[in-house]
C-alpha cells in the first residue's frame, strides 16, 4: 500500500494565515517519509478535502492518513470530517481512509504558551529602556 498524509486544517480568508499552514504542511513534508504529503481547508481556502484526496489518488495513494490541525473536538472534527471521508469512501472503494487525533492537549501547547508570554516580557522590558 502507498500511504500518503492529508493535514487537514480551518482555512482562512487571511493570506498570512493560509501561508502559515502552508509552511506547517512543508515542514511535515520534510521530516516525514511519505511519498505524499497534501494539505487541505475545512472553509475559506483551497484545496479542500475533496480536491486534496483526488491529487493523492492520482498520484497512486490508496491509504490516507487524515490528520487535523485543530487543537480541539468540536463538530469539525466530530461531524465534518467524518461526514466527508464517507462521501469520499463511496467515491474511492478502493482507497482506505484512516482519521487520526487533533492535535489536543499536547504537553508541546503549555511549554509554547510559556515561551510566548517571555517574549512578551521580553519586548515589554526592552520597550521600556527605549
Amino acid at each position: 500500500m502507498e500511504k500518503g498524509l492529508l493535514i487537514v486544517g480551518h482555512g482562512s480568508r487571511s493570506l498570512e494565515a493560509q501561508s502559515t499552514f502552508e509552511r506547517v504542511v512543508n515542514t511535515v513534508r520534510q521530516k516525514i517519509s511519505y511519498p505524499i504529503v497534501e494539505g487541505a481547508s475545512m472553509e475559506f481556502s483551497q484545496p479542500n478535502i475533496p480536491a486534496s484526496v483526488k491529487k493523492m489518488v492520482e498520484c497512486g495513494i490508496d491509504e490516507i492518513l487524515i490528520i487535523p490541525y485543530f487543537l480541539y473536538e468540536g463538530i469539525h472534527i466530530k461531524e465534518d470530517i467524518p461526514r466527508i471521508i464517507r462521501e469520499l469512501s463511496d467515491i474511492y472503494k478502493n482507497i482506505t481512509f484512516k482519521m487520526g487525533q487533533p492535535i489536543g492537549l499536547d504537553s508541546l501547547l503549555p511549554e509554547l504558551i510559556v515561551k510566548r508570554v517571555s517574549e512578551m516580557e521580553e519586548r515589554k522590558s526592552i520597550e521600556k529602556r527605549k
